[in-house]
Formats: C-alpha cells, structure tokens, sequence
C-alpha cells in the first residue's frame, strides 16, 4: 500500500510540473529571405534556437518551453525581409496561460501583425493554431510570412 502511494504521489508531482510545450513551425511563402529580428527570452526558451534567416519557401521548426510553466508560455517572434533597409516585417506573439483555478492551459489567439514597409511593400502575416491539448499545454502553431509588392 506504501509503494502505491509513493508510486501516486510521484506521478502527482510530475503532472503538476509539466512543461507546455508550444511546436513552433515558421513558414516564409514568399519569394524573399527573411531573418529573425527579435524573440523574447525573458519568459521563454527555445529549443533548437530559431533559425537567424529563412530563405525564400522554407520553413522552420523548434519548440518554445516556459521558464514559468505554472505561470504562461510565451512565443514571440519578429521577422523582416532581407532585401532592403525599409522591407516590411511580422510580429508573431500566441501565449498560453494557466488557469490558477482549474488547472487547465488556455490559448490566447494569435497575434499575426504588419509592420514597417509602405504601402507598395506590404507584409502579410498570419498565424493559425494546428492542435492544442488543454490538460498538458502543448500546442502546436504555424506562422506564416509572405509579401506583396506593387
């Protein structure tokens, strides 16, 4: 009876500790490289580092962990074209927080925004949530840049 409780117990531990997880894939669909500008690391650790450029129609994928896991998880990403000092850039951002109530992981919508250019450079950012499992906080995410230029 001992060992069942010690053997509960542990499993209790270890499914309060657990580390949402957000897979993160960036995909550039335009014809331009892009390269990373920003990530918050405060809140946040990446593994394997995001890639620093992204050529034109590839994409790229790494994971994002919490340094506060009973707190939030945080992915946010600012990406420009490398084609020019004015190129237009995406600023990602999805965070998952935990309920302090209930326990469970709850997804904000993805923020996906335009940044810089003018108005015939334009960036298109978008972002969708492809699954996220309520109880343990993984997520998994695309992004997606492209451009349009007039």
């Amino acid at each position: 009876m001992f060992k069942k409780t010690l053997i509960g117990l542990g499993a209790l531990l270890l499914a309060t500790n657990v580390l949402a997880e957000v897979n993160v894939t960036v995909h550039n669909t335009s014809r331009y490289d892009i390269e990373l500008t920003s990530k918050e690391v405060e809140v946040s650790t990446y593994a394997p580092d995001p890639a620093l450029t992204i050529d034109a129609g590839q994409r790229d994928l790494f994971q994002t962990y919490s340094l506060f896991p009973t707190v939030a998880t945080i992915v946010d990403l600012e990406y420009t074209f490398t084609d020019s000092y004015s190129a237009p850039d995406c600023h990602f951002r999805f965070v998952v927080l935990k309920d302090a109530r209930t326990g469970a992981f709850l997804p904000q919508p993805i923020i996906a925004e335009n940044e810089g250019g003018s108005y015939r450079d334009r960036a298109v950012c978008s972002g969708t949530v492809d699954g996220f499992n309520l109880d343990t906080g993984r997520a998994t995410v695309t992004f997606k840049m492209d451009r349009r230029k007039f």
